[in-house]
């Protein structure tokens, strides 16, 4: 499927993703009501397969972080755009597409970074002007087809392969900034009795407890407060009550999608 292009959109296609834009972040608001200090959430807009006049129509109405599953259709979409989006890369990042990811100017923010190899590869290609923030994608579900490191305990050390691949951004990748940790849940603990705590979101904030601990006793103060990345479509109310810094919503502002061919 190509990515289409084109930066038109009708009147009626802005109101209707305006509106849709508004609701989540009305509950973004209501969910974040009892955290202190008060803070609501960052909401990134998901776009994948969706065409670029969709993004322009909600950039023209004051939006700024969009995010993207492709990183081709990232790319396509980059130059086009206006070059103070910032953009999230949210999908998984062979090491052969790590150069492509460096090459687009105002990628904002890598949130599925799960190696060494990948870092190095990043910090190779990014120019010196260059810092793209990252996340640490966890596989907190332990489902086989997920990506991403396991989650700490409190008998985890520093040698584990999470707070290793934490450390040698801090330490080796000068052009990479950590910002925090992600995770993307089970289906069904993303559609289970919301008014029970989500395994996957707990065991999120559990592992960025741990890492922080694990960065504070190897002379890292200052990496205390890690974002966390969770929440969706389904669930991103629910991650925001137990904690999300930042929540990924796609199909519930932009519709349902086509399948990728």
């Amino acid at each position: 499927m190509e990515t289409d292009l084109s930066l038109d959109y009708t009147p009626e296609r802005r109101a209707e993703l305006e509106e849709n834009v508004a609701e989540v972040l009305a509950e973004i608001k209501a969910a974040s009501q009892d955290i202190t200090p008060f803070k609501p959430a960052r909401l990134v807009p998901i776009s994948k397969i969706k065409p670029a006049s969709d993004i322009k129509a909600l950039y023209d109405a004051g939006h700024r972080h969009f995010g993207e599953n492709y990183i081709q259709e990232l790319a396509d979409k980059a130059p086009v755009l206006p070059n103070d989006i910032k953009w999230h890369f949210v999908g998984a990042l062979q090491s052969n597409k790590a150069k492509l990811a460096a090459s687009i100017p105002n990628l904002h923010l890598l949130e599925t970074l799960s190696s060494i190899k990948v870092a190095d590869l990043l910090q190779k290609n990014l120019s010196a002007e260059q810092t793209l923030n990252v996340y640490i994608q966890v596989n907190t579900s332990g489902e086989d087809a997920k990506s991403g490191l396991p989650p700490l305990t409190s008998s985890s050390s520093p040698s584990d392969p999470l707070p290793e691949l934490a450390l040698h951004v801090i330490r080796n990748c000068d052009r990479l900034h950590l910002l925090g940790l992600m995770t993307i849940g089970s289906w069904d603990h993303s559609h289970e009795d919301m008014s029970k705590p989500n395994p996957d979101f707990s065991c999120l904030t559990e592992t960025r407890d741990q890492l922080a601990r694990i960065l504070k006793d190897e002379g890292h103060e200052s990496k205390d407060e890690l974002e966390l990345s969770m929440g969706m479509s389904a669930d991103y109310a629910k991650a925001i009550k137990e904690g999300s810094s930042s929540v990924r919503v796609g199909t519930k502002i932009f519709g349902e999608r086509p399948k990728k061919q």
